[in-house]
C-alpha cells in the first residue's frame, strides 16, 4: 500500500471521530517486536543439501480508537535474510509487507472492516480444512504454525449480529495474493517443492532455482473472491456454516513450450463446523467440500479438475499447566479425468497431536505438535521451547523433521529437517 493511501486511510478515521461527536483520544502508544535468529534447513547428505540462514524481522503496530464507533489499526513488518544456500555467493534478500492495515466501523448489529488482514475460520488445530480466506507462508507454517503463517490479503468483510448469538459475515476480497513457500528469496527456499521439480528435470550437483513465469488471477470483477459464515448457538453447541469462491492460493505448474508456468485455478468450497464442552473436554469438528478443485498433474501437463472432503474431528483440554488437544482428520480427493483417476485418487489419514506446557510461572515454555499419516507412514514432528531472559526478552530454540517419504504432503519435505535459534525483544 502506498504512502498516499495509507495517509488517507488515517485522514478518513479522523474525520470520522470528529463526526461522531466526540473528542479525540490520547494517542495509544507503538506495540512491537524485534526478532533474530540463526537457522539450519536440509541435511548434508539429502539431494538439497544443508543451508544456514540468518533471519531478522522487526514489527511495529498501533491501534487508535476514535470515539466510540472507528478504529484504525495500523501493522506492518520488516524482515531480513542472509543465508548460503548452496548458490554462487550469498543469498540476501528484503521485504517491508503489511500485517493488519484496516479502518473498522462498530455498531451494535454490525461491523465493517476494510484494508489488509488476517480472518480465521474453522475450528480444529493447524490444519483447518475451511480455513481458506488468508494464504499461508510455508516456511513460517512449519517453523511456527499456522496463526503465525498466515498472510494479508485486501479485504471488505461485514458481519451482521443477529438474534440469538448468531453472526453472518460476508467477505470480499477483490485483490489475489498467493500462499508462498518463502516470502524471503522464494525461488531458493530451502522448503520451495519446485527445486525438486528442478531436480527432476536437469539431475545435477548444482541445479539453478525453477522460477516458473506466475500468472496470477488480475484485478477484475469477475476475479473477485468471497464468501460467507454463519455462526450461531444452540444450547452448548456452537455451529457454524461457510462457502467460499476463490483462487488456489498455491500455484498449479504446468510445462509450455516457453518453460514452466504457474497458475492459480479456482475452486469452490461449502463447509461446516461445530464446538461443544463436555466436562473438562472442548470436542470440536469441521468439514470442507471442494466441489470444483484442482491438483497438481505428476508429469506437469495441466492442473487435473477434481473434487476433495476434509472431515476432521478433535478434542482437547487443560490441567493445570498442561493443554493437550488431538485431532484426527480424513481427506478423500477425486479427479474428473477417469483414466487417471485409478492412479490418482487418494485417501489421506492425519492424526494431529499437540501438548502445551508452562513452567516457572510461565517464564518458561514447551510446545511439542506432530501429524502422522498412517496410509504413507509419513510424519512431521516439531518442538518450540521458548524461555524468558528478563522483561520483554526471550530466547526461542525449536527443531522440526520430516519422517518418511510418500506422494502425500509431508512425504514430499522428506530431508528438509530444520532447527533455529532466536531472541526476541519486545516493546
Amino acid at each position: 500500500m502506498t504512502r498516499g493511501r495509507v495517509s488517507a486511510l488515517v485522514t478518513v478515521a479522523m474525520l470520522a471521530g470528529y463526526a461522531d461527536g466526540e473528542p479525540l483520544r490520547a494517542q495509544e502508544p507503538i506495540t512491537g517486536h524485534v526478532t533474530a535468529g540463526a537457522d539450519v534447513v536440509g541435511q548434508p547428505e539429502g539431494d538439497h543439501g544443508a543451508d544456514v540462514e540468518l533471519r531478522v524481522r522487526a514489527f511495529a503496530e498501533r491501534v487508535h480508537d476514535f470515539g466510540s464507533h472507528f478504529r484504525v489499526r495500523l501493522g506492518g513488518y520488516v524482515d531480513g535474510l542472509v543465508a548460503d544456500r548452496g548458490q554462487p555467493g550469498v543469498t540476501t534478500d528484503a521485504t517491508v509487507r503489511p500485517q493488519e492495515l484496516y479502518l473498522e466501523l462498530h455498531g451494535e448489529r454490525a461491523d465493517l472492516r476494510l484494508g489488509y488482514s488476517r480472518v480465521v475460520w474453522g475450528r480444529l488445530d493447524e490444519l483447518q480444512p475451511t480455513d481458506v480466506v488468508n494464504p499461508l507462508d510455508l516456511t513460517r507454517f512449519f517453523f511456527e504454525g499456522r496463526a503465525e503463517a498466515r498472510l494479508p490479503v485486501a479485504l471488505i468483510r461485514g458481519r451482521l449480529f443477529l438474534p440469538r448469538s448468531a453472526t453472518l459475515e460476508l467477505i470480499a476480497v477483490p485483490d489475489f495474493r498467493s500462499s508462498r513457500f518463502d516470502q524471503l528469496d522464494e525461488p531458493t527456499a530451502p522448503l520451495n517443492l519446485y527445486q525438486d521439480v528442478a531436480l527432476a528435470i536437469a539431475p545435477a550437483p548444482s541445479v539453478p532455482p525453477l522460477v516458473p513465469d506466475r500468472r496470477e488471477p488480475g484485478v477484475r470483477w469477475n476475479n473477485v473472491q468471497g464468501g460467507a459464515r454463519l455462526q450461531t448457538t444452540a444450547g452448548r453447541l456452537d455451529l457454524g456454516v461457510s462457502a467460499y469462491r476463490g483462487f488456489e492460493p498455491l500455484g498449479m505448474l504446468q510445462l509450455e513450450t516457453g518453460g514452466p508456468v504457474e497458475t492459480f485455478p479456482r475452486f469452490t468450497m461449502i463447509g461446516g463446523d461445530f464446538e461443544t464442552v463436555r466436562g473438562a473436554w472442548g470436542i470440536r469438528g469441521e468439514v470442507a467440500a471442494f466441489v470444483d478443485d484442482s491438483f497438481q498433474s505428476p508429469m506437469l501437463a495441466r492442473p487435473l479438475e477434481g473434487q476433495s472432503i476434509d472431515a476432521g474431528v478433535g478434542a482437547d483440554r487443560r490441567a493445570g499447566n498442561f493443554r493437550v488437544s488431538g485431532n484426527l482428520l480424513v481427506r478423500r480427493r477425486s479427479i474428473d479425468d477417469a483414466a487417471a483417476a485409478p492412479s490418482f485418487d487418494r485417501t489421506d489419514v492425519n492424526v494431529i497431536a499437540a501438548i502445551d506446557r508452562s513452567f516457572a510461572r510461565e517464564t518458561r515454555r514447551l510446545q511439542v505438535f506432530g501429524v502422522y499419516d498412517p496410509t504413507e507412514g509419513t510424519s512431521f514432528l516439531r518442538a518450540i521451547a521458548t524461555v524468558s531472559l528478563a522483561d520483554q526478552l526471550s530466547l526461542e530454540v525449536s527443531g522440526g523433521a520430516f519422517l518418511g517419504e510418500g506422494p502425500d504432503t509431508l512425504g514430499r519435505f522428506s530431508d528438509r529437517d530444520f532447527a533455529y535459534v532466536r531472541i526476541r525483544r519486545a516493546f
